[in-house]
């Protein structure tokens, strides 16, 4: 059995909306499964959504007749990046890779807008999001725990992050991916020199239409088969089959 692989939508992404975005993920692997948010992502605060997610793994994890702490890989958009970065901090044993599509690592200063015009106990999913807050100075504390096993994959047209650099993991062993144009990338590399990039995705794609790309897909499924193998094989390389003529 290949191993599971839950997608997490970001803010206000539910229901019908939220499997629109996601389906080109989802149709390319038998044992993907899609979470939302509890309560939007809006009002209740990343921590505690930690629970809601935690449940809903277990329970997809079910359906596919697998134990509730079977190994998974993980893919979050946006606001679901940073709960599944989180997640996979406090789950260790159990996600042995992570993807972050979209996340707004530095925070994003149009949540921040709307959480102080909402009032930040209103709105304290959005709060958790806004710049130098306490949830995302913890994540940033502890994720050189996980570092080796994140990809990071950013555009430089992001709509909700601002700078795009922001949305740069540059933590020591994560491996980010920039989406951008051949000049968009000679711009980020002489203005950027000390957020070194690990690949380059050739193209232009915003925030909302990063989880439809073909080449995004592709980064994320050739990783998940990468682990499939090494579950099956857990030696150093699979085993070979005879030589020709053999």
């Amino acid at each position: 059995m290949s191993i599971a692989v839950g997608i997490i939508a970001g803010t206000a992404i539910r229901g019908a909306a939220a499997t629109v975005m996601m389906r080109g993920v989802l149709e390319r692997h038998p044992n993907a499964f899609l979470i939302t948010l509890a309560n939007f992502g809006v009002t209740l605060p990343l921590h505690k959504s930690q629970a809601h997610i935690r449940d809903d793994i277990r329970k997809a994890l079910r359906a596919q007749g697998r134990a509730r702490d079977s190994p998974i890989v993980l893919v979050g958009h946006s606001q679901g990046a940073l709960a599944v970065l989180r997640y996979t901090i406090d789950h260790q044993h159990q996600v042995k890779h992570v993807f972050s599509i979209g996340t707004p690592w530095h925070g994003a200063v149009s949540a921040g807008r709307v959480s102080r015009l909402a009032g930040h106990r209103l709105l304290p999913a959005l709060r958790d999001m806004t710049p130098g807050s306490e949830f995302l100075t913890e994540l940033h504390v502890d994720l050189p725990a996980i570092a080796s096993r994140v990809t990071n994959i950013y555009s430089t047209h992001e709509l909700f992050i601002r700078p795009y650099t922001d949305a740069h993991i540059n933590v020591p062993g994560v491996t980010n991916v920039l989406i951008a144009t051949e000049s968009e990338h000679l711009k980020h590399l002489q203005m950027h020199p000390d957020l070194e990039l690990d690949d380059i995705i050739l193209g232009s794609v915003n925030h909302l239409s990063e989880m439809s790309s073909p080449d995004v897909r592709g980064h994320i499924w050739g990783k998940v088969e990468e682990i499939a193998a090494a579950q099956r094989w857990p030696g150093p390389t699979p085993p070979q089959g005879p030589a020709d003529g053999g």
